[in-house]
């Protein structure tokens, strides 16, 4: 996910038209810029601790999975270098309509998919249309089209989307949308377009992809092979192959990239990164990061236990006895900094100004403890009392799990302990639950039979450290807390009608201040209900082997540019 300051209409209208003539996500050049030639060939190692849990994007998670999603399927739209602007891709222009309801994209000519199947507008309209049909299985992208009520394909180089109305950030929402080939996807819409989340691309070797590449390899948690499209329509990778290797160990990573068995690394361990300096075996690239790590409340409304964790008050206290200044120390290596909003600080111009940061002062925050009534016993551990009513619990102690998935690219266990301290130091005691990989630490938050018409789910789990990635646009940080992504990208089980409503309206409005007047509105109700307790903004920290040149980490999962791009010196 990601982020920037969005334009009007009119502006990105004229912006963008600008650079119609681009093509390839907006800065390959594969003539090296200033007319010097760029080596052709090898091999690009891109090392992660990431991993791509799969090449469906109905029913994804993990962070390497975007990356890959990128660089096989179209996308109308991406962001350009630098995360600044959003560029020409598979669309190489576009008009919208005076009432701001209709757009009307040209499309790249002469593009196959690697089946050697024509990549046509048909393709785009068919996944427009699949989204806006089947909105359940299709949530995970449902963003990306939101207001869409239908798409055409008058002409194979033509697609016009039709919204109900006019939608101010239409351009930012497209760079979700991953077009898929039709001619293999639309037998997987059976049983109410649920199929669509259970098909699994990876199983049918090599992946039919319309991209700059295709995957002939897939190892989930090993090495997935992306060779070049020779249907692709855009400028040619200057590889020969793209291989993304999974690591569980960062050190045996960086110890790789630093004797040269891989060419780069998407993020250098943070406490790692002045050693890697200094050995001068591999060039850091550093840049603005867009990764926030957080303490993750379930704020289900319906759970039936644990219901004191609902309070913010009670939230905030225990929040205010977290010391953010030894995380960034201890686990990060002081390459971050505190934040507040789920937003990001990649979003900076989007958050709320309407409420101050957040104090390390345990003192106030066992005062609050006290007053609220939960009181230590001869343990030191406080208790909540006996509540009546519909979700009546017997008096217990504050005791609670906080799930750390494995999967994290911080120390999860060493920020657990610090999280633990500060909550032990003022009576409430945190046991860490192993939360495996992201789909197994996910299916803990949701439950196995989340179904958010019946209220079902989030109703196990206490809080959980975990992360988002979040974007220039602020809508998908704004989504994940809506009932629409109960059971699909919501991590909370948070439910407020009324919040919901404020996120419909915010992505109608054309006006970029009256969008950024609510948006910051509801970032302050986010952040009052203390949904999330951000804790700190990671810098962006890659590195790559001096052997190699154009490698750009910001663009992993942004532009085509991150594997088409790096060649050899």
């Amino acid at each position: 996910m990601r982020a920037r300051k969005l334009m009007t209409i009119a502006a990105a209208t004229a912006v963008l038209l600008a650079a119609a003539g681009c093509g390839g996500g907006g800065g390959s050049d594969n003539g090296g810029g200033g007319g010097n030639a760029v080596k052709q060939g090898g091999i690009f190692t891109l090392g992660s601790t990431n991993y791509i849990d799969t090449l469906n994007p109905f029913n994804y998670i993990e962070a390497g999975a975007t990356v890959s999603f990128m660089e096989i399927y179209p996308e109308l739209v991406q962001y350009g270098p630098g995360l600044k602007e959003i560029v020409p891709s598979y669309a190489k222009s576009w008009t919208v309509s005076p009432d701001g309801k209709t757009y009307t994209f040209k499309l790249q000519s002469g593009g196959k998919w690697s089946d050697g199947q024509p990549l046509t507008s048909e393709d785009v309209a068919w996944m427009v249309n699949t989204i806006v049909k089947y909105p359940g299985p299709t949530a995970v992208l449902a963003s990306a089209v939101a207001h869409v009520t239908s798409a055409d394909a008058p002409d194979p180089n033509t697609v016009v989307l039709h919204y109900d109305k006019p939608v101010g950030n239409a351009l930012a929402q497209l760079t979700y949308l991953y077009v898929l080939p039709k001619h293999v996807w639309d037998k997987y819409t059976g049983n109410n377009g649920k199929d669509l989340k259970t098909f699994l691309p990876e199983d049918h070797m090599p992946v039919v992809s319309g991209g700059p590449f295709q995957v002939t390899k897939y190892e989930k948690k090993g090495q997935t092979v992306f060779k070049p499209n020779p249907g692709w329509w855009g400028p040619k990778p200057h590889v020969d192959a793209v291989a993304y290797v999974y690591y569980t160990n960062a050190d045996s990573m960086i110890a790789d990239l630093q004797s040269g068995q891989i060419s780069a690394v998407d993020q250098v361990p943070f406490t790692a990164v002045d050693a890697v300096k200094k050995s001068g075996k591999a060039v850091i690239d550093t840049y603005p990061g867009g990764e926030i790590t957080n303490i993750t409340w379930n704020s289900n409304p319906y759970k039936p236990q644990h219901r004191e964790l609902l309070d913010p008050k009670v939230k905030e206290a225990l929040s205010m006895c977290v010391d953010r200044q030894q995380l960034i120390q201890v686990v990060f290596g002081g390459y971050a900094t505190p934040t507040e909003s789920l937003l990001g600080d990649i979003a900076k111009p989007w958050q709320s100004t309407d409420y101050q940061p957040l104090k390390f002062d345990c003192d106030a925050a066992n005062q609050t403890l006290d007053q609220l009534g939960y009181k230590k016993g001869a343990d030191g551990i406080r208790v909540a009392p006996a509540t009546t009513g519909k979700y009546a619990e017997p008096a217990h102690k504050m005791e609670y799990q906080a799930m750390v998935p494995n999967s994290l690219d911080f120390n999860g266990d060493r920020t657990f302990d610090i999280v633990q301290q500060g909550f032990m130091n003022a009576g409430v005691k945190l046991t860490e639950q192993s939360g495996g990989d992201s789909s197994a630490a996910y299916a803990i938050e949701t439950d196995d039979k989340c179904d958010p018409a019946t209220n079902t789910g989030y109703s196990k789990f206490d809080l959980a450290l975990w992360d988002w990635v979040a974007s220039p646009d602020p809508d998908f940080q704004l989504s994940v807390v809506t009932k629409a992504q109960w059971c699909s990208w919501s991590d909370t089980g948070w439910d407020n009608p009324a919040y919901d409503k404020m996120y419909e309206k915010q992505g109608t409005l054309v006006k970029e201040s009256d969008r950024m007047d609510l948006v910051h509105q509801m970032d302050k109700i986010i952040h009052d209900n203390w949904v999330y307790t951000q804790l700190v903004n990671e810098k962006g920290i890659a590195a790559h082997s001096p052997n190699w040149e154009g490698y750009d980490a910001q663009a992993l999962g942004y532009n085509y540019d991150a594997f088409t791009n790096p060649h050899l010196k």
